[in-house]
């Protein structure tokens, strides 16, 4: 089987991306395919005679390609020369062919001259930028490429993007993602499934108009067509997977209704399912924080745990009719590496140890689930992180809050700062409040409408669990969190001086400009309950900006200049409002990046950052000088 590892370029300052391969029952030792800098999505021809994949030069986005590697030998080549970036590809079945997703219209800026680079932007709509993107030019349309001359076909027209195209199993159907609404120019995120003949023809869609199709994938027999998403327009709706016939004859069904946990879209990452029969599918299920491996058939109204350990998957490949499937997993004391074991569950084997040298020169400290009950009854869980090498008592207690509001931790995105604070002293607390995904569906919506709320009083109450247990001193703790956990580290340190000091990355911190700044503006209307002008009060109520004034506990405020998302005016206005009023902070712009998205070097400079504002601002060193002192 082919994967993707990303490696730390330290001279370029960014992750390098190679394809690597390893036979999936473990008897060779992974090796290197391609040598990047950025290759990724590989995929084996079903005849198992092509490897292809999607080829980025370094620092090119805009050139993204498709490169065919023979598996009888020769170098690796570019495949046809479409007229714009890839970023999908999908085999046909009898090898023949590729179809891809490629952006169609975007200028080439490396190629113009002086005066049209220069030359105005005219925006088209609100979603004309995507955080993790940047300007979205042209129109992403369906293509085949034909395999080896790379002769290629525009299949979809019009303005409209398409995303995820794949095969039926006969070769003559193509089914694909895409917003055709009218308002498709001004929101993220959503679209339908649609179907249309490979050889060409009107497209037909397969779903309701609502909510988000993403990942549409055939079963073995051609019958169904499997999705991931979601069946309405709302923010805080788990994300599912969904079987829908090829005809049409009937509307989509949500596999496992019961099992009323959600399943994960990683940006960048694969299909968080696979199918492994006519009726009968494997899933990525986010649990309690962990994301598992989860195996159902079409009509059961639960999922029966295939990996049931504390793992965070976010890859799967099977192929139906085999009893062996691989997948990808990590955890905070576990770097990501791939695996494999059987349909029916059973022992996890490893089929990399991409890691080994790392761990054999860094101890990552275990991770540990609790539980605080709430007032009302409500369970909230989080996860703490205590320093291998001292004992677990009256430590200074570190809470890092996570994004979303709807997501969870852990995560594998942060394992590095959350290892770091730990190997520092500190007692790392990651609580996953009412609004966190993988607790069901209720819980995710619970803090709609309610920011700063329950929520804001769940994260204070798992840091006075620990403080209960004398593992944390409750008179040195600290605070950090980015996007709406930068929110809430502000709203927190506004409404009360519990922390000593505080971080806050990327933070919305005014719902108003939030709203009318972001590329994901209904995002920020559907969680204050309208727009500003009908909900001002709600829109200032919500705001941590409006407590400056009670703060009194130092801030570190840190932004990405390139955040799209969460633009950086928002870092701006809570520095200046806290200079303005005399307050004790600190602003750190790092250059380019999107929302949160650091270079190698930022990821270090900023975990030594947070370290030193906690230091600077901990009560232990003062009270170290005046021990010292008196003797």
């Amino acid at each position: 089987m082919a994967f993707a590892v990303a490696e730390t370029d330290e001279a370029a300052d960014r992750l390098g991306c190679s394809i690597w391969v390893v036979p999936v029952d473990g008897s060779e030792p992974p090796r290197r395919f391609t040598e990047g800098p950025a290759d990724r999505s590989p995929r084996f021809s079903p005849d198992g005679r092509w490897l292809a994949y999607i080829s980025v030069p370094r620092e090119e986005p805009e050139h993204a390609h498709v490169r065919l590697a023979s598996l009888e030998g020769g170098v690796p080549s570019r495949l046809g020369d479409l007229p714009g970036p890839v970023d999908y590809l999908c085999w046909s079945p009898d090898s023949s062919r590729l179809v891809v997703a490629c952006r169609v219209g975007a200028p080439d800026r490396s190629a113009a001259s002086a005066a049209e680079r220069n030359a105005p932007r005219v925006q088209r709509g609100l979603a004309a930028r995507l955080d993790g993107v940047g300007w979205q030019d042209g129109r992403r349309h369906v293509f085949l490429l034909e395999v080896p001359s790379g002769e290629s076909r525009q299949l979809t027209r019009g303005e409209y993007d398409h995303d995820g195209p794949s095969f039926s199993p006969d070769g003559a159907t193509i089914a694909f993602a895409s917003d055709r609404h009218p308002r498709r120019d001004d929101r993220q995120f959503r679209g339908d499934l649609w179907v249309m003949p490979a050889a060409g023809g009107r497209p037909r869609r397969l779903t309701g108009g609502k909510g988000r199709a993403d990942f549409p994938l055939f079963s073995p027999d051609g019958r169904m067509i499997a999705f991931a998403g979601q069946d309405d327009d709302r923010w805080d709706s788990d994300t599912h997977v969904f079987v829908v016939p090829a005809d049409g004859s009937s509307p989509p069904e949500r596999l496992a209704p019961d099992t009323d946990r959600p399943t994960v879209l990683w940006p960048g990452l694969p299909a968080p399912f696979a199918w492994v029969g006519n009726r009968e599918m494997l899933l990525a299920v986010a649990d309690s924080g962990a994301v598992r491996l989860h195996r159902v058939r079409i009509g059961e109204r639960r999922s029966r745990e295939v990996i049931g350990e504390d793992l965070i998957i976010d890859g799967i490949t099977a192929r139906p009719g085999r009893r062996a499937i691989a997948f990808t997993g990590s955890w905070p004391d576990r770097p990501s590496e791939l695996y494999a074991t059987t349909r029916a569950g059973g022992e996890m084997v490893p089929l990399t140890a991409l890691n080994t040298d790392f761990l054999a020169e860094v101890e990552l400290a275990p991770v540990e689930r609790s539980t605080v009950v709430r007032p009302d009854g409500t369970h909230v869980e989080f996860f703490s992180i205590l320093p291998a090498d001292r004992a677990p008592r009256g430590l200074p207690l570190h809470a890092d809050i996570h994004g979303g509001p709807n997501a969870s931790w852990p995560s594998g995105r942060w394992l590095g700062l959350h290892q770091a604070i730990a190997a520092a002293g500190y007692a790392v607390v990651l609580p996953n409040p009412r609004g966190s995904t993988s607790y069901g569906e209720e819980f995710t919506r619970g803090c709609t409408g309610d920011w700063g709320g329950a929520d804001a009083q769940d994260i204070l109450a798992c840091c006075d669990e620990l403080v209960s247990r004398g593992v944390a001193d409750g008179e040195r703790m600290f605070v950090s969190g980015g996007s709406y956990g930068g929110f809430m580290a502000t709203w927190l340190v506004g409404h009360g001086d519990r922390f000593r000091a505080a971080t806050a990355m990327a933070a919305v911190v005014d719902q108003t400009s939030m709203a009318l700044t972001t590329e994901i503006a209904d995002f920020a209307l559907f969680n204050m309950g309208g727009h500003p002008w009908e909900r001002r009060a709600e829109y200032e109520l919500r705001s941590p900006l409006s407590y400056l004034p009670a703060v009194k506990t130092p801030i570190l405020v840190v932004h990405w200049e390139g955040d799209i998302r969460v633009p950086v005016s928002q870092g701006d206005e809570l520095y200046t409002g806290l200079r303005l009023l005399g307050k004790e902070t600190e602003l750190v712009r790092y250059p380019g990046g999107f929302h949160i998205v650091r270079t190698p070097s930022q990821a270090v400079d900023l975990a030594r950052r947070i370290l030193a504002w906690n230091e600077q601002h901990d009560a232990r060193p003062a009270r170290r000088a005046r021990s010292r002192r008196r003797t």
